[in-house]
Formats: C-alpha cells, structure tokens, sequence
C-alpha cells in the first residue's frame, strides 16, 4: 500500500516538472499524504514547500469541492505570502484548485470575494487569521478546513505571535467538521521535539521529518575602516570587481541603516538599487519583489522583511551590513544566495567597528561547528490568553468556562495554565466590562469587539503617519508618531526608500504627511520603534 501511494504521488512529481524527489520530498510525501501532523525540516533549497503541497493538493484533488476552504497556508511575513503563492499557483492550477492571498493589505474588494466566494487554498498570516476568527462568514468557509500548513516555524516559536497562533489552531479546530491534520515547515530549529509540540498542540501526536544533510556556508567577513559611507564605497568597488550579472540582496538590521545605506548607494554609483523594508507601501514592496524576481535591478537592500523563504534562484551573493547578531538570522539571510538543492550559500559581512568583527566571527564559527540557538517556546502570555477568551465568546456568542479552560489549554504554549489562573483572567474580563460572565457562561457584549480588533497583533505597536508623494499620487510608506513629532516640519527634508522627500505639509487628523522629491545636501534619517535584535549569551 505504501509503495503504491509513493510511487503514484512521486509520478506527480514528475508531472510537475521534478525530474527527481529530494530526499525531504521522499521522507515526508507519506505522512503528509496520510494526514499525520508533521514537522518537516530540511535546508533551504530541499523543496519542503512541495514536499507538503503537493501530496495535500493530490489529497484535496480526488475528494468532492463544497465550496469551502481546504487547506490553510500560514507565514510570518506579508512578502513571504506572496513568494508562496507565486510560488504554488501553477501546482493549484494543475489540480484546478483555487488559490489567495489574505493579509492586511489585501483590498477590501478582496477580501469580499474571498468571504463571498471561498477559495480551497487561503494563504494568511497569524494576525489576520486572527480577525477571521470572529467573522460569521469567514468561520462558515473554514468550517471544512482540512490541513494547516505553518510556514517558517522557527520564526514563530518564541514570541507572543507564536502564542497568538497556537490559540488560534485550536480555535479553528472548534470551528472545522473536518480533522484537521498541521504541518509545519523550518530549515532552522534545534529544540525539535518542543518545536513539533507548539505545532500540533499539547495533547497531539506527531511525527517529525528531517533531512540532516547540512547546508554548506561560505561567508567572509570584511572590516572597513571608517563609517557607512566607506562601508557603501567598498561593497560598491567589490561588485563592480566580481562583474556579477545577478541581483545581490544586501542586509541590514534596521530599517534606518537600510535609508542610509540605500542613500549612500545611489549617490556613489550607478547600480539600479531598490528597498525593502516593512515601513514602505506595500505597493513599493511588490515593485521590489517583482524587479528581483524578474532580475531588474543590482541591489536590493533590505531587512527582515526579505529573510525568510523568498525564493529568488538568480540570487549569487548575499551581503550583511553590520553584525548579524544571531547564528539563525545569519543562516536565514545568507541562505536566500543560491536558492537551490545542495547549493553553497555565499555571503559577505561588512563591518566598521571592532565589536561587530568579533561578534561576526563568534556567528560564523557557530554555523561551521552546528551550534544555534536554542528558542524557547513562550509560555504563557496571560495577556494573549485574555484576548483569545474574548475571541472565543464573539466566535461562539457564549461558551462556559470550563469548555473555554478546555480549549484554550489543548496549546502548547498554555498547557500549565491552572484553573484558577484562568478564573482570575476571565473576572478580570468581566471587572473591565470586556465580557459579560454569571460564574458559569461567558458571553460577548459591545466592548467585546472593540478590544479584540484593537489588540489583534502582539507586535509592537506605534501610532504611523502615511507619506504621500503628491507628484506621483501615491502611498511610498509610514514613518513613527515620534519621528514625526520631533522632526518634521513644513519644509523639513527626510529619507525614504533612499531618496530625500521635502514635507510640504502634515495633515494630522489624517496622520499623513504629503511630500515631494528634493535633493539637497542635508537630510533627516527616520527612526522606527522596535528593531533591536537580541544576542544569545
């Protein structure tokens, strides 16, 4: 039997195009096909989105379509959201599924037709899955929901979004009539077995799918003595030198590094350089993202926002401005060059400073000896478990306390939550009058709603002012409600997307300020909330 279901699923693989199954694709077609909860993990390049894809899409192909979602496809960035469904539409297409995107950008138009008209595959982000968990409509198109594929798990397990996460899958399992079978995808994680349970939930088995070949790194560090200026002159001349034909991703840890940076860049040479970062319009994110794939331009400098998953095979070199500060963020962001199976990745860190050097080499050397950092699960985030009562009493209309007990702690991330616990947070709930609670029934009311909405995301969150180029008439991006306060004024000259604005005005019962483009020798670089990257001890 399990002879027959690989080689009929493998001959798939072979209609797709795949002249031979990577050694991920082998281990994992099975369990998948079976619907057993699986963790795949494997280096970049191995094809573990398809390794999952695939035999789902086969599975959902031989069964009735109702009209409902199938398979749920999440990912921890908006950008990554579009490479995947760049990325799987032809696979849907062959299967005559459909297939879209719902994130917060996505079009009100959109999202209408997604509610109005289900298609089998929704790929989302944890925060929007969030919003459609309490929407009538959305809940009766997930209520057939059949598989959950985690993309980048590594990316979710210890922070607050992760916890938000976990919630949300058992409360999708509530809502489904169907067994829902979760599948995880990571290139980078070492506390395996913790990481499979966040998966799959505390009481759930699992299997876990590896392929341990590890992926080979070259990656030289260069010290440049001076400032960023010197920095940027220097990856200048070694590109013009190496005469590379292919576009070169170049990262920085914060999203001001990259405005300078990118500013630098284009007043020292003739490179066609754009910039990604998540503080720029989604309209100028995809210009980027499709300039890259379709090899229009040389340098791409970046942030987070391009570390994970994007498949850009003409990709040769990635560059590090600064010092990476984590062996996995390295690994993530040097892995994006040479996207394919058993490829070297090749990078090259610029520093100017002695303590980036050092801390540079410590993470390099950790890569060559497979020493990563342990991330641990975070647990119990009583807030995040305040906001998913509420969610479950707007989802339901009421619901008991102990059903809600029962639920809620079937997450890894909450599994020690004590009765009690849970009792305080919900007369706490009720005290501030977000629920209505009789000691034995939870119910929504009207503030109910707003305090979910307002509490949707655990990411850090700031007040923004859209930037508006009045000469082009549209959005180019968002700067903080501090920056604005402290530096911008009419006249005043900032960078964004490396090319110096001039405010013409700031409308702020709008919170927008509209801008033209103005070259000048002095100029303002913005500062966002929230970038610090933390070092491992």
């Amino acid at each position: 039997m399990m002879n027959s279901i690989y080689s009929v699923i493998s001959s798939h693989f072979h209609m797709l195009g795949f002249r031979n199954l990577t050694k991920i694709q082998t281990k994992a077609l099975i369990p998948v096909f079976q619907k057993k909860d699986t963790l795949i993990i494997a280096p970049t390049g191995s094809g573990k989105t398809e390794s999952a894809i695939i035999p789902i899409f086969y599975h959902l192909s031989k069964s009735k379509k109702t009209g409902k979602i199938k398979i749920l496809y999440i990912t921890p960035l908006k950008s990554l959201n579009r490479d995947v469904f760049n990325r799987i539409t032809k696979y849907a297409n062959t299967y005559n599924l459909s297939i879209n995107i719902r994130h917060g950008d996505t079009p009100r138009s959109v999202r209408t037709n997604i509610s109005n008209n289900p298609p089998d595959i929704l790929i989302t982000t944890p925060e929007t899955l969030t919003a459609l968990l309490i929407q009538k409509k959305m809940l009766s198109a997930l209520s057939e929901l059949e598989w959950i594929v985690i993309d980048e798990l590594h990316e979710l397990l210890n922070s607050k979004r992760g916890a938000q996460l976990s919630l949300a899958l058992e409360r999708l399992h509530i809502n489904s009539q169907s067994n829902i079978t979760r599948i995880g995808l990571s290139a980078t994680i070492k506390n395996i077995t913790e990481s499979a349970k966040f998966l799959t939930g505390a009481k759930r088995k699992f299997l876990v799918v590896i392929d341990r070949l590890q992926r080979l790194y070259d990656i030289q560090i260069k010290y440049v003595e001076g400032t960023i200026n010197d920095s940027a002159h220097f990856i200048i001349n070694h590109l013009t030198k190496i005469h590379l034909n292919t576009p070169v991703l170049l990262f920085t840890n914060t999203r001001a590094e990259a405005e300078l940076l990118t500013s630098v860049l284009k007043e020292q040479s003739k490179f066609n350089i754009e910039l990604h970062h998540g503080s720029l319009s989604h309209v100028i994110r995809e210009e980027t993202e499709y300039a890259l794939r379709e090899n229009k331009t040389n340098i791409v400098v970046c942030t987070s926002s391009m570390e994970l998953g994007i498949d850009i095979p003409s990709v040769e070199l990635v560059i590090h401005y600064g010092s990476p500060r984590q062996v996995l963020k390295l690994i993530q962001r040097i892995g994006r060059s040479r996207h394919g199976f058993g490829s070297t990745a090749k990078g090259l860190i610029v520093i100017n400073n002695v303590d980036d050097e050092f801390e540079s080499q410590a993470i390099v050397n950790s890569i060559q000896s497979k020493s990563l950092e342990k991330q641990r699960i975070h647990v119990n985030a009583l807030d995040v478990l305040a906001h998913n009562i509420v969610g479950l009493a707007i989802q339901l209309d009421e619901i008991s306390e102990y059903d809600a007990f029962d639920i809620l702690v079937r997450a890894y991330p909450f599994r020690t939550i004590t009765k009690d616990n849970f009792h305080e947070i919900i007369n706490l709930l009720n005290y501030h009058k977000l629920i209505n609670y009789n000691h034995k029934l939870i119910r929504k009311n009207f503030r109910s709603f707003k305090y979910y909405f307002d509490n949707l995301s655990t990411i850090f969150d700031v007040i923004k002012f859209k930037v508006f180029d009045i000469i082009n008439k549209k959005i180019i991006g968002t700067l903080d409600q501090r920056f604005v306060a402290n530096a911008c004024d009419y006249g005043n000259i900032f960078v964004l997307r490396g090319t110096q604005w001039r405010i013409i005005n700031i409308d702020e019962d709008d919170s927008k300020i509209n801008v033209e483009q103005f070259n000048s020798k002095g100029m303002t670089v913005p500062y966002w909330e929230g970038e610090t990257i933390p070092i491992d001890y």
